[in-house]
């Protein structure tokens, strides 16, 4: 797989790749739910300032890309106020006839070496903890994060890019607002845009 900065026009594919790898995805710390929103995420991503486009990835295979992980900004407010720089990935996707097979792996790899690379010190996420502590992630509790309600819980992890960036004395983890879109916008979207491609799939007007 080559993996490479993704350009505009690959929006397209990785909204739809997004799609077909969420559609039928079901994580045991999530509840169930009816539609996956995470291709409305991609979609309307790369407008905040929170996006980081020099760590959105795309990978191809034969022509055909297979792979994608975007990240944004976040933070952590410590106890005393200050504001620590964090990132976070996600949404991460990987085709449905090309998961289990390490490709998703080779993305995250791929981009925190990258991420390490232009200066950032910490990623931090919500995601399965027995795939993720793979990377070297930690439940955030050992860093004496917590989320904006103050709980902590398995998925939510951290990892130190350089070591001791995030230290012990804690604070409030803050993820950016795009990640807290309105359920309205996103079924007018999904119904108005999403869902005609998958009646005319060739249809050039569609904006996704």
């Amino acid at each position: 797989m080559n993996i490479v900065i993704e350009t505009p026009d690959d929006y397209k594919a990785t909204t739809q790749l997004t799609f077909a790898a969420f559609e039928t995805f079901h994580s045991p710390y999530l509840p169930p739910r009816d539609l996956p929103d995470e291709h409305y995420l991609v979609h309307i991503m790369r407008d905040s300032p929170a996006f980081i486009p020099e760590l959105a990835f795309v990978g191809w295979q034969d022509g055909d890309i297979i792979a994608n992980i975007m990240y944004t900004k976040s933070k952590i407010v410590r106890p005393n106020g200050d504001n620590l720089e964090t990132i976070t990935f996600g949404p991460l996707s990987v085709k449905p006839q090309f998961q289990n097979q390490g490709y998703g792996a080779e993305m995250v790899h791929y981009s925190l070496k990258k991420a390490h690379e232009l200066g950032y010190g910490a990623v931090v996420i919500v995601g399965h903890p027995d795939y993720y502590s793979r990377f070297g992630f930690k439940p955030a509790k050992e860093f004496n994060l917590t989320m904006p309600e103050g709980e902590t819980f398995d998925p939510f992890m951290a990892l130190e890019l350089e070591p001791g960036y995030l230290g012990t004395s804690g604070g409030v983890y803050y993820e950016d607002k795009i990640f807290h879109f309105e359920a309205s916008d996103f079924r007018n979207w999904h119904e108005d845009v999403w869902s005609k491609r998958k009646f005319n799939p060739k249809d050039e007007s569609e904006v996704i």
